[in-house]
């Protein structure tokens, strides 16, 4: 009776710890370290994100682009950086700009960020999310929840809701970065 008592309190330990994030390193100092940042590699959708096209995708950031109504990103989008700072200060760095991509929004921004290192919460300013009228980074800060992290790369959850058609669905997006060189 003991040994199946301890064999399932060990099951029960190792099962909690799966549940969150592990690193003996602070999240916030983790964030700090990629002193050039972090840039996307993955971004998967669930439910699949159904583009005005009609097309749906699981994975945002690999698959097409946005000029061409094939993908979620503009190309111009897909080596932003963001560089968490001291203080929460946050830096959206747009890397290269393509010259011949003028319709996607492409500037340095300074925004804010914090860390509930407690409950593995990430708030931050979406690079990718633009205010009404594209003329800026939407300001508002969005709540994430941190899968994993370590010096190598961050995996984040956010659930957007499409502001520009309520209708559809509510998306829950998986995001991967990695520091960038």
């Amino acid at each position: 009776m003991k040994k199946t008592l301890s064999v399932l309190a060990i099951a029960a330990m190792v099962m909690l710890t799966a549940c969150t994030p592990q690193s003996q390193t602070p999240i916030t100092d983790v964030l700090k370290s990629a002193k050039k940042g972090w840039v996307m590699t993955s971004v998967k959708s669930v439910p699949a994100y159904v583009l005005e096209t009609g097309v749906a995708l699981d994975e945002l950031y690999a698959d097409g682009d946005y000029e061409h109504n094939t993908g979620f990103f503009y190309a111009a989008e897909k080596d932003d950086a963001i560089i968490f700072g001291e203080n929460g200060v946050l830096t959206i760095d747009p890397g290269k700009i393509l010259p011949e991509d003028g319709s996607a929004y492409q500037n340095t921004v300074v925004a804010s960020y914090s860390v509930d290192e407690t409950n593995h919460e990430l708030l931050l300013q979406m690079p990718w999310e633009y205010n009404d009228d594209y003329t800026g980074y939407d300001a508002n800060l969005e709540k994430c929840s941190i899968q994993s992290y370590d010096s190598k790369q961050l995996v984040i959850k956010y659930t957007r809701n499409d502001d520009q058609n309520p209708a559809k669905a509510q998306n829950t997006f998986t995001i991967t970065y990695v520091p960038a060189k």
